[in-house]
């Protein structure tokens, strides 16, 4: 009789052993399901934050014109006027590129050289426009080098590189976008 009650009383303890250890799994993998589901509400809290930010950030994307020669001429009175930062704005919505031409042109600014760079591009009439497209237009144009001259060209990562240029002519262009809100930009340089 006593083994009974005593295999009784063990198997009552492994049961609520089982049951509290059943339990405990149950809890802590609910306690895991809700943190992962609070997780992912959060990330998609923070992603829908960030999407009407990015959205009101190029909504908010002003500085251009309503024509890419509008825009052109901005950007070239901008370097005239030896205003780096208003330059910039004329370039499309990318951190990088916009990072990039600030480094170049706030250079060339340094050196005294900003203003004679704006005065370096011919006019917009005597450029070749190309329309690539409804929300796209590329212009090209020709310079001359009267004598083999070394110059110090943008590299496009903040630096500059020395070219030389024998005597000749020179294509060149500039491609313009629309952005957001319908305005022109400078996309490619």
């Amino acid at each position: 009789m006593r083994i009974d009650i005593f295999f009784k009383k063990v198997g009552k303890f492994l049961l609520l052993t089982a049951i509290a250890l059943f339990i405990s799994y149950l809890g802590a993998e609910s306690g895991y399901q809700v943190k992962h589901r609070l997780e992912l509400w959060k990330t998609a809290q923070n992603f829908e934050l960030f999407n009407k930010s990015l959205i009101d950030l190029f909504k908010n994307d002003r500085d251009g014109g309503a024509t890419p020669e509008e825009t052109f001429n901005l950007f070239i009175d901008a370097l005239k006027n030896e205003d780096v930062d208003l330059a910039v704005k004329y370039f499309v919505l990318d951190p990088e590129r916009r990072i990039n031409a600030w480094e170049d042109l706030t250079k060339l600014k340094s050196e005294g050289r900003l203003k004679e760079y704006g005065e370096w591009f011919p006019a917009w009439e005597d450029m070749i426009v190309k329309n690539t497209g409804e929300n796209s237009v590329s212009v090209e144009f020709y310079w001359t080098q009267e004598e083999e001259e070394v110059k110090m060209l943008p590299d496009g990562a903040g630096g500059f590189i020395e070219t030389t240029f024998p005597a000749g002519k020179y294509l060149d262009g500039i491609d313009f976008v629309k952005n957001y809100n319908k305005i022109w930009k400078i996309d490619n340089f």
